[in-house]
């Protein structure tokens, strides 16, 4: 039933180059809406008239403008478009607001703001805020005594200001931090603390195909569009379209737009109009000059075309004559890899042109027109845990595989971008690298890395390449890396952070449940898993931290009632398992590792235990914990550095280029120029920082000791969609957008 509460006005501040970001708030909104409720959400940018010249972002002054632009009547929400909500914002228009003209959590900080409009238009008019800075904008509302009223915190989140079940807005504030890099020309990106909630919405938005506008609701521009599709100048067809066609296994082919097929041999299509698309199909859509719409409505015009199209589509842009984001090679392969996740099967092509109207770059996507799947090689090192990375990726890929074992000498430490593409340190492969290469070359850490850019070199560019971990070499030499927070790499387009290692422990049968369920049956519940790592460096399990922990986890299970499940790992050294031992209960469960062992309770324990404690040593150990989405809390380790190790660690914080410190709005100070030449350094693999899992637990949203356990921010099933996309990643490598000249 319809309500009859006035609709909830929602004007958003946004620009071209916030494309993804503008498309996930409206999504995240759509999920939170009371759905009996109207929502009225108008969208500024590029609005004209206003002087843009000091802004920070092209929106800035568009929220001075909103009393009048609303009528100077009624209520008004405004939001930056770099934020998403949590809950229904009909209840933040909702709210009291006494005599005050505005909400905002402080009176200067007016991201988020509940208006009365009314009040608000006597003081920012349209021509003041097209005029005025926003400094003076807020000084003419500041010399009104009670004009102002805080905002409810839960309104207006910043960064890791989020609170589970109390936040209902959440505001990505740091720039270099935003999950969707909106400018990658003024910011080196790093993943955002909470940067897996916004990715995982956009990655639902994909997996529903939703788009802000649509065939039946396109944007007020299209028909304009449209009308200059239809007086757009001719163009010849490529030649090799018809390659294209063959390949596809395509006879039958529609046209839409002005593209001559009349020039090329053996190929001829029929027109359809653009009004017919959803409804007339075809093997290949050919569709000549999309630049002439609106970039709005082009999300929801290549959808339909995927939709509508057999086999393939082919697509011609004139990027001179698009519109921002448009005209940026970056936004198509983007729109179309997304897009061909939801239609697989369908090849794709899209030639770019200059502004004299010649092909200069093609993306092509033809895999699936081929009959063979790539070879996939595996380049096993010494860590069992990098080489079970790389089985579960090879088991989600689902193509032939071999693996190669390698085997390293002391020259395998020399640092990657001076060992370069190269077997340097390579003591031996079983069996041998040679011919035919594969098509792909999956390599874990920097000693395999050399080796795989050696195998790329060795078959002249054909195979690709990905690195899981941190390669200490550059990160452009590989096609793909897949990282994890610990490591601190900045973001690159060939550059993946997953939240956690890549991960798929196989659960005991229910036989042995059961065995180890006998086994602890006398202990009280919860039964709380100790799970033990040991030293990897900068962390260290000495005796006394091992005591301190054995201390902490036994007053946990006081507090609780319950039993501690104990097991160390193969880096726990005797002493420090000693030591542990010796301050839990001796009702505690305990079982000290020892290699090739057969009854090692670790999977069960997973399985069956009611929370967890894990050392904050191992990346993997904490991420399989948490993949249970049972209660969890970290015993952090103590850093061990050498001096220059800690003089190193010492300059990065004094430099501020790590845990900078917090501007005056209590959030992180955003990156310098100085933090960009840094990433730069960690980008060629000059430089390496240290492993700070301090960092995966907070992308995580773990607590730490003496914190009661509590579920993790991220949910499992956020968690495998987050792994997948790596996996998706990876295929696209070979499956799609591939740069032909």
């Amino acid at each position: 039933m319809p309500s009859k509460q006035p609709p909830v006005r929602i004007f958003l501040g946004t620009e071209p180059a916030q494309y993804r970001a503008e498309r996930v708030f409206m999504y995240a909104l759509h999920q939170v809406r009371d759905p009996a409720r109207v929502y009225e959400v108008y969208r500024m940018s590029r609005l004209p008239g206003f002087d843009q010249g000091r802004w920070r972002t092209g929106f800035t002054n568009f929220r001075f403008a909103i009393p009048q632009l609303a009528g100077s009547r009624g209520r008004a929400i405004y939001n930056d478009v770099d934020q998403i909500y949590t809950g229904d914002p009909g209840t933040l228009f909702d709210l009291p607001m006494g005599d005050a003209g505005y909400l905002a959590l402080t009176a200067a900080d007016t991201a988020v703001m509940l208006l009365d409009c009314a009040r608000m238009a006597v003081v920012w008019t349209l021509e003041q805020a097209q005029r005025l800075d926003k400094k003076n904008l807020l000084e003419l509302a500041a010399e009104q005594r009670g004009l102002w009223a805080p905002l409810p915190t839960q309104w207006h989140a910043r960064d890791t200001e989020y609170q589970v079940g109390f936040t209902q807005c959440l505001h990505y504030t740091a720039l270099n931090l935003q999950p969707w890099q909106p400018a990658p020309d003024h910011y080196s990106y790093h993943p955002h603390p909470l940067g897996e909630l916004w990715l995982d919405l956009e990655r639902s938005a994909d997996a529903a195909g939703y788009q802000i506008f649509s065939a039946q609701a396109p944007s007020r521009a299209f028909a304009d569009g449209a009308a200059r599709l239809a007086s757009a100048p001719h163009h010849v067809a490529p030649a090799d379209l018809a390659d294209f066609a063959r390949l596809t296994g395509s006879t039958d082919v529609a046209t839409l737009g002005p593209l001559d097929l009349n020039a090329v041999a053996g190929m001829s299509g029929r027109p359809l109009r653009p009004e017919m698309l959803g409804t007339a199909t075809a093997d290949l859509i050919v569709f000549a000059r999309l630049d002439q719409y609106p970039p709005d409505d082009l999300p929801w015009l290549i959808e339909t075309l995927f939709a509508t199209a057999h086999k393939a589509v082919y697509l011609m842009v004139d990027r001179a004559a698009a519109q921002e984001p448009a005209n940026d090679d970056a936004y198509w392969r983007w729109l179309l890899q997304r897009v061909a996740r939801r239609h697989p099967g369908r090849c794709w092509r899209i030639d770019l042109l200059d502004a004299a109207g010649h092909c200069q770059r093609s993306l092509v996507a033809d895999f699936a027109a081929r009959n063979s799947r790539p070879n996939v090689w595996l380049l096993y090192g010494k860590h069992a845990g990098d080489n079970a990375q790389l089985d579960v990726l090879a088991a989600e890929l689902a193509w032939p595989t071999q693996v190669r074992r390698l085997h390293f000498s002391i020259l395998s430490r020399l640092p990657g971008w001076l060992k370069g593409a190269s077997r340097c340190g390579l003591h031996g492969s079983n069996p041998a690298l040679a011919p035919p290469w594969p098509g792909l070359v999956l390599a874990a850490g920097r000693r395999s890395g050399s080796v795989a850019r050696w195998i790329v070199r060795q078959s002249g560019g054909s195979t690709r390449s990905v690195l899981i971990g941190r390669p200490r070499a550059p990160l452009a030499a590989f096609d793909l890396v897949l990282t994890t927070p610990q490591y601190g790499l900045p973001a690159r387009s060939n550059v993946l952070h997953l939240p956690v290692p890549l991960g798929r422990l196989a659960a005991p049968d229910a036989t042995v449940l059961d065995q180890w369920r006998e086994r602890w049956s006398a202990l009280p519940r919860p039964w709380i898993g100790l799970l033990v790592g040991g030293d990897r460096a900068p962390h260290r399990l000495d005796p006394a931290t091992a005591r301190r922990l054995g201390e902490a986890a036994s007053t946990l299970t006081t507090t609780t009632g319950g039993s501690l499940l104990v097991t160390t790992g193969p880096r726990t050294r005797p002493a420090a398992a000693d030591a542990l031992f010796a301050a839990i209960p001796a009702s505690a469960f305990r079982h000290r590792y020892a290699a090739e062992q057969e009854d090692n309770p670790y999977p069960a324990l997973l399985a069956l235990a009611d929370q967890f404690l894990v050392t904050g040593d191992s990346a993997s150990m904490l991420g399989e914990a948490a993949a249970t989405g049972k209660p969890l809390a970290v015993f952090p380790l103590p850093a061990q550095r050498r001096p220059v190790q800690g003089l190193f660690r010492w300059l990065e914080r004094r430099l501020g280029l790590i845990e900078r410190a917090v501007g005056s709005r209590g959030t992180a100070r955003q990156q310098n120029a100085l933090g960009r030449a840094y990433d730069r350094l960690l980008a060629a693999g000059i430089v390496s920082r240290e492993r700070d899992l301090s960092a995966l637990r907070q992308a995580l949203g773990v607590v730490t000791l003496p914190d009661q356990p509590a579920p993790p921010l991220l949910s499992p099933a956020l968690l495998g969609r987050a792994q997948r996309e790596g996996v998706e990643r990876v295929r696209e490598l070979l499956a799609a957008g591939h740069t032909k000249p």
